[in-house]
């Protein structure tokens, strides 16, 4: 019987043990987007991404900076990439999002007013499409 030199199978094994046991270490990122009325009052969109990629994320819409800092702090927030695009002009934040998702903002802001305007898929895309190049005012998820 032919015995067969295993050691470069085993090497391997072992290289790819170590890269996905370093991917654990891999920090979260936070990202936020200061939006401020005409009266001074701030609103927050924060994500937090994670992930070899980061292709995980929460969003949330918030009157706190800080809020969305762990995974821990998911209450009212949206999870997934992408999951609206927004306009902010004269005080009015006005969020664009497909209608099959939900959206909301649970805190009460004073001096900025809220829209929402569920899409179809075909014309969400074409918004997003205008937010990537940050034509007309649109924005997308920092």
């Amino acid at each position: 019987m032919e015995q067969r030199n295993n050691e470069p199978l085993f090497s391997l094994i072992i290289i790819l043990m170590l890269l996905c046991g370093s991917c654990d270490s891999v920090g979260d990122t936070l990202n936020t987007k200061e939006l401020v009325s005409s009266t001074g009052e701030k609103v927050y969109i924060n994500t937090l991404n994670w992930g070899v990629t980061d292709d995980n994320q929460y969003t949330v819409i918030t009157k706190d900076i800080n809020r969305l800092k762990t995974r821990s702090d998911t209450l009212n927030t949206m999870k997934g990439l992408s999951p609206f695009v927004y306009r902010f002009h004269r005080d009015t934040l006005t969020i664009f999002y497909l209608k099959w998702k939900e959206v909301k903002v649970s805190e009460s802001l004073r001096s900025i007013k809220l829209v929402y305007y569920p899409l179809e898929n075909k014309e969400y895309m074409r918004l997003l499409h205008k937010a990537g190049k940050e034509e007309d005012g649109y924005s997308l998820v920092p």
